[in-house]
Parts: C-alpha cells; sequence; structure tokens
C-alpha cells in the first residue's frame, strides 16, 4: 500500500465522523463558519450541491482518496493494482455490476452528502463553530501532526498537496466534525430522535465472555469438545470464569480484555444466539461450537451503571444517528456536477501518475549515479601495476555469471 495512502487513511479516521471539513477566525457567515483561511482550487471547485450548499472538490479529495486506499490495500495485499477496474463483490444491490471505481465514487458522495445534511441540521439547533471548537479541532490537528508525520509541519503539508487536499480543507473538516459530534450528542437527549432507553440497550446489546477452545491442526473436534467440557465442570465446581480464561482460553482478544459488548451482526451467529439464549450470570452448560471451534460462554448483565452500559448506549445513539442521517440524504435536494467531476478526477490522475513516473525516474538516476561513484572510487583504490594484464580470474571474487547466479543490478522501488 503506498505509505501516503496510509497516511491519508490515518487522516480521515482521525478525526471524530471520518467526513470533511479550515482555521476560523472574524465573523461567522451564514453557515455560522468564522474563516480568513486562504483556500486553493480544489476549495473552490463545486462538484455537487445538496440542499443549496456547495461540496467541493476538496470535500470530495478528502474522503475519496481515503476510500480508494482501503481498496486499493486489498487489492494490492493480491497482487491486483488496477482495482477501479474490479467488478464490485458486496451485498449491496445499489451497486451490482459496477467496478469499484464508480463504487468508491458513489460512496464518497454519499458520505458527503450526509455530512453536509447533518451541518444544515446543526444549525437549525444552533450548533455553530465557536472559540471551544476551534481550540478542540486545534488540538485534534496537532495530535495528527505528530502521530503520522512526525510534528514535521512541511511533510504534512506536502502530503494534503499530493493528496490534493488543503490545509484548509482539514482543519473544516474537524472543526465540522466537533459540530457534528455536539449534533448527535444533542439529538442523544430524552425526547429527541437518537435518545436510548436501557430497555432498549437490554433487548439488542449483550455483554459476555468466553473460553475458547480451537479446533485446528494440533487440536481434533474430540479433544476440544473434551477440554471445553472440562471448562463447564469447573465452573459447575465454583471456579472463576476469569481464572479459566487465562488457564484454557484460545483468544486472543480476551487477553486484550475482560468482556466483549456486541450486538446482532458483530459475532459470528452461533455465538450470538448462544449468549442471547442464557440469563446474565449464566454460563453456557453446552459448549457451542462454531467454525473456530468450541466455545464457553458466560453472559453478564448488561445494565446502567455496570462496566459496557455506555459503550453500548453510545454504539446504539451512533447507529440512531446514521440511520437518521441516512434518512435526511434520502429527502434532500441532491445535484452531482458529473462532467465536472470527471473532468477532476482524470486531471487528478494524471497528475499522480506524472509524480509517481518522475520519481521512479529519479530514484533510476541516484541509483545510477551511486553505481557511477561505486565504480570510479574502485579505479581509484587500484594499486599501480606494471603494464601488464593480469587475466587470470580473482579467486576471492568469482564472476556471479559463471557460477550460475545473478548479476547483481541497481533495484528502483516503485513509489
Amino acid at each position: 500500500m503506498n505509505s501516503k495512502f496510509k497516511a491519508l487513511a490515518a487522516l480521515a479516521v482521525s478525526g471524530a465522523m471520518a467526513l470533511s471539513g479550515c482555521h476560523f477566525v472574524g465573523k461567522p457567515n451564514e453557515d455560522g463558519v468564522i474563516s480568513d483561511a486562504e483556500s486553493n482550487k480544489y476549495d473552490e471547485t463545486v462538484v455537487a450541491e445538496v440542499n443549496g450548499q456547495d461540496m467541493t472538490l476538496a470535500d470530495f479529495n478528502f474522503m475519496y482518496y481515503n476510500n480508494a486506499a482501503q481498496i486499493q490495500y486489498n487489492y494490492a495485499s493480491m497482487g491486483i493494482y488496477d482495482w477501479e477496474n474490479q467488478q464490485y463483490v458486496g451485498d449491496d444491490e445499489k451497486y451490482a455490476g459496477k467496478n469499484y471505481g464508480e463504487v468508491v465514487r458513489q460512496v464518497t458522495v454519499d458520505q458527503m452528502s450526509q455530512f453536509i445534511v447533518a451541518q444544515q441540521k446543526a444549525k437549525e439547533y444552533d450548533i455553530l463553530v465557536d472559540d471551544d471548537v476551534v481550540e478542540a479541532a486545534d488540538k485534534q490537528k496537532q495530535s495528527l501532526i505528530s502521530q503520522n508525520f512526525g510534528g514535521d509541519e512541511e511533510e504534512y503539508k506536502n502530503y494534503l498537496d499530493y493528496c490534493f487536499i488543503s490545509d484548509y480543507t482539514v482543519e473544516k473538516y474537524m472543526q465540522r466534525s466537533q459540530v457534528i459530534m455536539e449534533l448527535m450528542d444533542r439529538l442523544s437527549q430524552e425526547g429527541e430522535i437518537c435518545a436510548v432507553t436501557e430497555d432498549e440497550v437490554d433487548d439488542q446489546y449483550l455483554k459476555a465472555s468466553h473460553v475458547l477452545i480451537l479446533v485446528d491442526d494440533d487440536t481434533t473436534d474430540e479433544q476440544a469438545l473434551a477440554k471445553a467440557n472440562e471448562v463447564v465442570a469447573k465452573l459447575d465446581a465454583g471456579e472463576d470464569m476469569a481464572k479459566l480464561i487465562e488457564e484454557y482460553g484460545e483468544d486472543p482478544g480476551m487477553e486484550q480484555q475482560d468482556y466483549y459488548v456486541f450486538t446482532e451482526g458483530e459475532m459470528v451467529d452461533e455465538f450470538y444466539q448462544g449468549t442471547k439464549a442464557l440469563g446474565p450470570n449464566e454460563y453456557t452448560r453446552t459448549p457451542v461450537k462454531t467454525d473456530y471451534g468450541y466455545h464457553v460462554i458466560y453472559r453478564y448483565p448488561l445494565t446502567k451503571g455496570v462496566d459496557g452500559y455506555d459503550e453500548a448506549e453510545s454504539n446504539l445513539v451512533a447507529r440512531k444517528f446514521s440511520d437518521a442521517m441516512e434518512q435526511w440524504v434520502e429527502t434532500a435536494s441532491t445535484k452531482i456536477y458529473d462532467d465536472v467531476l470527471d473532468e477532476a478526477l482524470a486531471s487528478q490522475q494524471e497528475e499522480l501518475e506524472a509524480e509517481q513516473q518522475a520519481a521512479m525516474e529519479q530514484q533510476a538516476q541516484q541509483a545510477a549515479q551511486q553505481q557511477a561513484a561505486g565504480s570510479t572510487d574502485t579505479d581509484a583504490a587500484a594499486p599501480e601495476t606494471d603494464g601488464t594484464v593480469d587475466t587470470a580470474p580473482d579467486a576471492a571474487a568469482p564472476d556471479a555469471a559463471a557460477e550460475g547466479g545473478d548479476v547483481p543490478t541497481a533495484e528502483v522501488p516503485a513509489e
């Protein structure tokens, strides 16, 4: 995976909503955005409108290159580099028959549309960019630069330029993400659309730990089941679940945490159903079989005030908020300027390819210079002779070709 794309993925997930957005000072505009920051051509090019609000090319790029990086990485790991032309293989019917280039483009438009309508909804609640938001976003950006660019501002800005994004866009993204998080918090209050009750948490989320006995090359199905039954017997005898996990467990995840909090679809179905069949503080008397092996599951209560409840409540609020954004987008008036977007993406791709080609040529030139310098150093260090030429091979340094080996050449790494 291209190191620049790795950094972009880190950049995108560093914010609260993984969507786009400036160091704002001065008087707020009609959107509540305070700005005297300089923008560039990517910020100013409008590629879509959502309820009359512009979606700029810079906004689009921020998410597009992150989404592309994820797909690119998946295919590059299989030795496939033209990811854009690969057929979509997911389950979403609206992308059926499309290639991933088309899918990533549509996904990005959908994500940015959600971001814009959420901003508009925040304005209805009078949630705007203020000094606190600016300060929080600036700290977030400095942390990002420190963690991903070693604190080097120049490297950070050079990287943004590579991805057709300005610092203006990153700051705007971080500030507006803060606003959207505040909106989600406001909508989670009692009586609002994202409010969550204890009954909802209890109905939709589970808290459990487990002892997993793997079935693998070293352990047969019968052996794994026998060992899992040993765990059940020790629980029946009153032994502590945590100690049994430490003694028998083969799930690395349980080494990092004391329990899992999950809902349907987040675990393999057999594990989910096995947990849901238990009452609080009950464990499976019959080990649960999955493709991994056998599980002895212990379910814990998940009520307000106990560990794990806040996590489940936050996850449920986030799901409700995501559903709300999808509904807002469905009812929004959205206009995509396909010709402008097509031209912009094609132009950017040409720039990327030209930069990569130039980098490869520079690396090849440097390799050639290093090789030439090595030859010159060897000539300069050669001892003086009496003018005769020794044609006998050097026994200490046999010719690689004569020995049937490869002749070493300067390797030019790809960008």
